[in-house]
């Protein structure tokens, strides 16, 4: 795994920046900031307040769960689960929606000691059988005891059933915490055990279980929690689903923290994106998160009928999990201000499941901090070289700030050394909430760890305002003497009208060295051929390297993972064996110039 930018000679005098913050702030212990050590003993605590979970659908419809109730149901499914044959331990998987439930048990299975192991939920109705398979690997991988999934799928994966794991459905799990007395349970203790088992999206290769201890979640979130100074009066607010680091992780910090928190399975965040900012209103949320694609579509509804919300509780706004588009920010921050939204609420991350999940962060209240620089230096020279806002020629870059407490940041060339400020090169990652490794994989987890230093595969470089991310590495493409990133084409696409949001793919075809962006369309086949000239037109003229072709497709017609993330290399086999749904394509001239005319799909 090694970085292909081109060093060279710098044009004008870098200073030496070999972390981000050479001076590391101490960690934040969990033991200090929560008065817990591990996930049980923090919901014990929470126990005590008034506090708790509000589930909530796509209507506002409400049921509330305090966390006194959800203690006391976890102990009596814990037990339960011990009395089904389940140690300390044990890995237990949970498929599931976001429901009632779901968390029940999921909490039942910390306090019973086993390691719970989220799984996704299909993405399409057409991709079932696959779908099976793919669970049916990751029970395997994680030698699971039990396999818990919600009700309706019970009989669907009563195959997977075997002599070592069972399948049981979670409205059977959950009935244990109905009990009428509370059994006494010993509540896990040792920070060190193992709390999560937590596949990564597999954006680049297959997904792998990330191991990460209670130590390591509960650090995490209390960084967090500590830099952005969130108090237990605090209202949060998630709708990303639970198999996803962001998503489970984030529902924790408020967990553990005491903070009530609203909860909105992404289906029904899906079905009526206007319930989450409504939420966010009614409830008087203060801290929410969610990837980048989110925040464009709540700007594109803000600006559309005027309606009654009050976002002036909003303080923060946690951007990550996928590259952010400054132009989309923009438009979300300056539509919600017209509902009270103050300019800082916005928070760009940067994170990965295999450091639990935030490595840096922006302080509190400070505003957006973009980098201008210039391109032809970023892509053939590998240096970040700053230009005057809106220079021509120039890439506009989000900087994600500082590492959390306890973290270091290091930016190395492909031979390990570290480099200056501006240069770009590989991200490692070393703290308190690194990984300790990949499930049963030494040869996977020797790949990206050394000496306690983490290869997140991603390319960046130390600006002013910390860490910037140019892509990942894997998907980096040398074009012309240039590393492109698809990043910059995929985010010039969804630019044009008609594009639908987070749905482009661009890649590099690599038997005819051809770059190719595809493009899931909010058109019908007859105004396809025109979409694709206007994408290929506006990449022609904003990018120095346009793509030689560009590709329209139906909507839900790209690979993604589970998670939503887009899978550049499925995407770039589908165009090269024939299996890419195609509504029209738009061919760059021989010459380079414009385009070809547009073809529709026979």
């Amino acid at each position: 795994m090694t970085t292909q930018v081109v060093p060279s000679p710098s044009p004008a005098p870098l200073p030496l920046s070999p972390a981000v913050e050479p001076a590391v702030e101490p960690a934040v212990e969990p033991a200090d900031f929560y008065g817990a050590s591990t996930v049980p003993q923090a919901l014990a605590r929470s126990a005590r307040t008034a506090k708790g979970i509000i589930l909530v659908d796509g209507s506002l419809a409400e049921t509330r769960l305090a966390y006194r109730d959800l203690d006391a149901s976890a102990r009596s499914i814990a037990a339960g689960l011990r009395a089904s044959g389940v140690a300390p331990g044990d890995r237990v998987c949970l498929l599931s929606g976001t429901d009632e439930p779901l968390l029940r048990t999921l909490f039942g299975v910390w306090y019973a000691g086993a390691v719970p192991v989220m799984l996704p939920l299909p993405r399409r109705r057409g991709e079932l059988e696959e779908f099976l398979d793919d669970i049916g690997r990751r029970v395997a991988a994680v030698d699971a005891r039990v396999l818990a999934v919600t009700d309706a799928y019970a009989e669907v994966f009563a195959p997977l059933a075997g002599p070592g794991c069972r399948v049981a459905p979670l409205g059977e799990l959950a009935a244990l915490g109905r009990e009428s007395a509370v059994p006494v349970i010993e509540v896990p203790s040792d920070p060190d055990a193992v709390a999560l088992l937590q596949f990564t999206s597999g954006t680049t290769q297959s997904s792998r279980a990330v191991v990460l201890t209670h130590h390591n979640v509960l650090s995490n979130m209390a960084a967090v929690w500590h830099g952005y100074g969130i108090g237990p009066e605090e209202t949060g607010m998630t709708w990303l689903p639970l198999n996803h680091d962001m998503g489970i992780i984030g529902l924790l910090g408020c967990v553990a923290r005491g903070n009530d928190v609203v909860v909105q399975s992404p289906e029904h965040f899906i079905s009526s994106p206007m319930s989450w900012l409504t939420a966010i209103s009614r409830y008087r949320v203060s801290l929410t998160v969610a990837p980048n694609f989110a925040y464009a579509l709540a700007g594109r509804l803000l600006r559309g009928v005027e309606r009654a919300l009050d976002l002036s509780c909003l303080k923060w706004a946690v951007n990550g999990a996928e590259p952010i588009d400054v132009e989309s920010l923009d438009a979300f921050t300056a539509a919600a201000a017209r509902y009270g939204m103050r300019p800082t609420v916005p928070c760009p991350v940067f994170g990965l499941a295999e450091a639990t999940l935030c490595v840096t962060l922006r302080p509190s209240g400070s505003p957006l901090a973009v980098s201008w620089v210039d391109r032809d230096a970023l892509e053939t020279e590998g240096l970040a070289v700053p230009v005057p806002e809106g220079a021509p020629g120039a890439r506009r870059l989000v900087a994600c700030g500082t590492p959390i407490p306890g973290t270091r940041v290091s930016v190395r060339a492909e031979d390990g050394t570290e480099l200056p400020h501006g240069r770009v090169g590989a991200i490692h990652v070393q703290g308190p909430c690194v990984m300790s490794g990949y499930w049963n994989d030494p040869a996977a987890t020797a790949a990206v760890m050394a000496d306690g230093w983490l290869d997140t595969g991603d390319l960046g470089f130390v600006g002013d305002e910390g860490l910037v991310i140019c892509g990942r590495r894997k998907d980096m493409i040398i074009l012309g003497g240039r590393n492109i990133y698809p990043e910059d084409f995929e985010t010039e696409a969804e630019r044009v009208e008609g594009v639908r949001s987070g749905n482009t793919i661009a890649f590099l075809e690599h038997t005819t060295g051809r770059m190719v962006l595809v493009a899931e369309g909010r058109v019908g086949a007859a105004e396809a051929p025109d979409l694709a000239a206007r994408l290929l037109d506006r990449l022609r003229r904003r990018l120095p390297v346009p793509p030689h072709e560009v590709v329209v497709c139906p909507a839900s017609s790209l690979p993604k993972t589970t998670s939503g993330k887009r899978r550049r290399g499925r995407c770039r086999e589908m165009y090269v064996d024939g299996t890419l749904p195609v509504l029209a394509r738009a061919v760059r001239s021989a010459a380079g110039g414009g385009a070809a005319s547009p073809e529709r799909a026979k």
